[in-house]
């Protein structure tokens, strides 16, 4: 449906923004039977503010009408729920602790730090521990990798004389092809043995 449709004989040519939105003010674009239902705001607010003090006129009823050992069983429940938040909230006190001890920043351990944490202190430390150590190997073998990787290309130097260090002396006690062996093995020779000519 194009604009000279929809606005009918309230359209002209070269309407501005302002003048089409004036001329759509009245018209009812939307069929108001294929909305959904709806309850006002103030019908809401009333309706929702009324259960809520109904649940807690509830909640004190229940309360009144339960014995002593029911109430005691209601406050056991909330200390174990209590002493639960406390223990898992040390037991991840101390998987920090074990992650920085490290190396690792917050961001590094958080996306996994709420998949460790139990109850128990030393089962959650245990799995710290053991990810920590996974790390730490998958590091030192991604390092050795790389050494190895890096060495390859780099060239074995000479062996030496066995420890032997090379003076004119050693050189003049040489055979003529352990001179030339040496000579071309070490391109620096006259340096090597302090030869003055």
């Amino acid at each position: 449906m194009d604009l000279k449709a929809l606005l009918g004989d309230a359209y002209k040519e070269g309407m501005t923004i302002e003048e089409i939105e004036a001329a759509l003010a009245d018209k009812n674009l939307v069929d108001p039977d294929t909305l959904p239902k709806s309850v006002p705001k103030d019908v809401f607010d009333k309706t929702a503010s009324e259960l809520a003090k109904a649940k807690k006129e509830l909640k004190a009823l229940q309360e009144q009408s339960m014995t002593a050992e029911e109430k005691l069983q209601a406050e056991l429940e909330k200390a174990a729920s209590v002493q639960s938040t406390y223990a898992r909230e040390l037991a991840k006190l101390r998987a920090k602790e074990v992650f920085v001890e490290a190396g690792l920043t917050e961001k590094d351990y958080s996306p996994i730090l709420d998949a460790i944490i139990t109850e128990d202190e030393e089962i959650t430390k245990g799995r710290a521990k053991a990810l920590v150590d996974l790390i730490a190997s998958q590091k030192a073998a991604l390092e050795k990798a790389l050494k190895a990787e890096f060495l390859k290309g780099t060239p074995q130097p000479p062996a030496g004389q066995g420890g032997t260090v090379v003076t004119k002396e050693v050189f003049d006690k040489m055979s003529t092809l352990e001179q030339i062996k040496f000579k071309n093995e070490n391109p620096n020779w006259k340096e090597i043995i302090n030869w003055k000519e």
